[in-house]
């Protein structure tokens, strides 16, 4: 954080079980002023059940509206997922953000890394951004 001078700041990494940790939270009544979100492709549950981002992703993001505050920052999420479009992550972003916070804002893109020998781009993910 200190290269980004944000060491006065504020900022919370977690990387506890997502649902639980959001379960919790909600119960809790906390909310909070931004999420930045990189979730895994896949992964395996406390009783080994098998998931992947695709299946659970409208769900997460659900959850996340529920912890932001009445006047949130932002919300970001980014995802190396192969298969995963850009026009359903902003569709998922619509249906959750802009139905609680109809006045913000929805950008969403490709991540790329350029390949300098062939002046080219290989894709690399997708990002989406909320704001108000």
């Amino acid at each position: 954080m200190t290269l980004s001078k944000l060491d006065d700041h504020k900022i919370r990494f977690i990387v506890d079980d997502f649902n639980k940790f959001v379960e919790r939270e909600i119960r809790r009544g906390n909310h909070y002023h931004g999420i930045i979100m990189d979730p895994p492709s896949y992964g395996r549950g406390p009783n080994s059940e098998v998931w992947q981002i695709e299946d659970l992703l409208y769900a997460l993001i659900e959850k996340i509206v529920l912890l932001l505050d009445d006047e949130p920052l932002f919300f970001i999420i980014n995802s190396y997922t192969t298969g995963f479009s850009v026009l359903a992550l902003e569709n998922i972003l619509r249906l959750t953000m802009l139905r609680k916070y109809p006045k913000g804002k929805i950008v969403t893109g490709s991540i790329a890394l350029p390949i300098k020998t062939r002046d080219l781009l290989l894709p690399c993910g997708i990002y989406g951004r909320f704001e108000l």
